[in-house]
């Protein structure tokens, strides 16, 4: 069994700690220049367009799981709804018997 794992590391401070983003650059008639920076590293570029970059939030900052708020109502218990049965299951044997009973009836 092989197992690969990819790590994108910034292509600047080179830093595998920080998680890094892959950001293209297009110049005109130009072809495109990629580049894998981190927050710190991306700043100046996102700056430059008057965009911000994602802050991360720390690990040991972990908010817990939403809970529900107890409404103070009881739930009402739904109804019971009856379930058509399932289709009996007989031989060939079985269906042949009950046909010559409901022939031998009529």
């Amino acid at each position: 069994m092989d197992l690969t794992i990819t790590v994108r590391v910034c292509d600047k401070c080179k830093r595998q700690d920080r998680p890094a983003k892959r950001y293209t650059l297009t110049p005109d008639e130009g072809r495109p220049i990629q580049r894998d920076l981190c927050d710190e590293d991306a700043a100046p570029v996102l700056d430059l367009f008057d965009l911000e970059a994602e802050k991360p939030q720390p690990a040991s900052e972990a908010k817990p799981p939403a809970q529900r708020k107890a409404t103070g109502k009881k739930a009402t218990a739904k109804k019971a709804t009856t379930r058509r049965g399932r289709t009996p299951v007989k031989t060939l044997a079985e269906i042949e018997a009950e046909k010559a009973a409901r022939a031998k009836e009529s």
